[in-house]
């Protein structure tokens, strides 16, 4: 019999290969379909993670021990060949007699006449006594630079040519190797109702009580350096069953991404505008910063995603938001909302590539011209942001993306078409010291003195870049009155 936790990474993988998911969806998706037990349910996560992330590394070597090459394989037949060689050169307490047999046996299963192929390549692999980073150090022998260091750390070259011409090359391996760990969880505490030393402290407290709900928490609970809001956890727990999840005490959102909100300074009374909403877990930290009861208007295309969001401000006691479907580009001609807002928030569609740890399968997604191509929505979205704020409000723009051409040269562009109207505020002080030391030197190296890009190396967390304009008020600076 297969075991469990390889049948279901099988169907996990055939599902986000065939129908296009993202890993994180196919993963719930399944669990909740599937009763795995922990140890199943822990393997079957490392092997769906893996194979994703080191899927160039894994084809690399496996392509010459394909006789026609990977070229003409059944993409079932190939999904069992990148998960067994993934837990064959990456996972060291996986015995190599069960993965073989399963690989067969899932073979039998799901493409019967390939079962003797599959056992062949996968002993040849194993006959090769070299370790992985050996046979892959094999086959990187020619070819460029960013090619070899794509296959090595199995990144596409188009990305990984990016990354060196704006990091150089020590920093550009250090991200790519960060991209391939496993993602913690960072736990945001409702600010209206606790602290993260207060959480902490009622958890452990709670846990020496016997309280069911806390005693799996209270020993994985730190507080977070990069954000004054978060706790991060050690290990993985079921969110869903979570008492302080459920009760509205903490929100799962990545550390880096919890820098954001702050910047916009608000106070219960700031007009707030959230453009591009989303499920609204910036949104709702805007409103935990407003005490609860906020000003905010919440803007998104998809529906669905605004009653989610809906749903979140309720849970977590929330007051204050209106949501509103809408392309964003048409606040840019739409006069009822022109200098409407005192703080804009857009955190812009972008291509993704600085969540790599938690979406793997987005780097073999996405390309440079859909990055091109967003980079001109985003200069679109950052005009209407811009045509909806006061003289004198901040807009915040943000994204969680390392590439340049939809970060730096989006706010370059807009300040050029402004003409001095806007300016770049220093964000610096406002950020954590723990952040801001990292942030100094960094931005010295490249002339970025105002643009802040917290980098997956630096504290383990997503990447994600930030900045903070304002529009000019002329008859403030003039010493006149608004």
């Amino acid at each position: 019999m297969t075991a469990a936790a390889r049948t279901s990474a099988y169907d996990i993988l055939h599902d986000i290969e065939e129908r296009g998911k993202y890993s994180n969806v196919a993963l719930q998706q399944h669990y909740r379909k599937h009763t795995l037990q922990e140890r199943d349910k822990a393997l079957c996560t490392e092997i769906v993670y893996g194979t994703l992330q080191y899927q160039r590394s894994i084809d690399a070597v496996l392509e010459p021990l394909c006789k026609n090459g990977l070229a003409g394989v059944d993409k079932r037949v190939l999904v069992i060949l990148r998960m067994s060689i993934y837990q064959l050169g990456y996972l060291s307490r996986v015995p190599e007699y069960a993965v073989l047999n399963d690989a067969v046996e899932l073979c039998k299963a799901k493409a019967r006449k390939a079962a003797g192929f599959v056992n062949g390549v996968l002993r040849s692999f194993t006959r090769d006594k070299r370790s992985m980073a050996d046979k892959l150090d094999a086959v990187c022998t020619t070819g460029s630079q960013a090619a070899q260091i794509g296959i090595r750390y199995s990144y596409p070259d188009w990305f990984v040519e990016d990354l060196l011409v704006q990091y150089g090359e020590q920093r550009t391996v250090a991200m790519l190797k960060a991209g391939n760990e496993r993602p913690h969880i960072s736990l945001r505490v409702n600010a209206v109702k606790s602290t993260p030393q207060t959480f902490i402290e009622a958890q452990s407290n709670e846990a020496q009580s016997g309280a069911p709900q806390s005693s799996e928490s209270q020993d994985v609970l730190s507080l977070s350096e990069v954000s004054p809001f978060a706790v991060r956890l050690a290990s993985g727990l079921d969110m869903e069953h979570f008492t302080p999840y459920t009760e509205g005490l903490v929100s799962v959102q990545d550390e880096a991404s919890m820098l954001v909100a702050p910047l916009l300074q608000v106070d219960e009374n700031t007009r707030v505008l959230d453009l591009c909403a989303g499920l609204g877990t910036k949104t709702t930290q805007i409103l935990e910063l407003q005490g609860g009861v906020g000003n905010v208007t919440a803007v998104d295309i998809h529906h669905h995603k605004l009653q989610r969001l809906k749903a979140a401000t309720e849970r977590l006691g929330l007051q204050g938001v209106k949501t509103m479907v809408a392309d964003a580009r048409s606040f840019q001609t739409n006069a009822r909302h022109r200098e409407s807002y005192d703080a804009v928030l857009l955190d812009a569609p972008c291509s993704g590539m600085g969540v790599l740890k938690r979406r793997p399968e987005i780097r073999w997604r996405r390309t440079r011209e859909e990055s091109q191509q967003l980079s001109v929505l985003q200069k679109e979205l950052l005009r209407a942001a811009l045509t909806a704020v006061r003289p004198g409000g901040v807009v915040v723009y943000a994204t969680c993306t390392l590439l340049r051409r939809e970060n730096e040269d989006v706010v370059d562009t807009l300040m050029r078409e402004q003409e001095g109207s806007v300016v770049i505020e220093d964000i610096l002080p406002d950020l954590p010291e723990t952040v801001r030391v990292h942030c100094d030197s960094s931005a010295a190296g490249h002339g970025l003195g105002h643009f802040i890009t917290v980098t997956p190396e630096q504290f383990g967390t997503d990447g994600f870049f930030m900045t903070r304009l304002r529009k000019r008020d002329s008859h403030v600076e003039k010493g006149g009155i608004t």
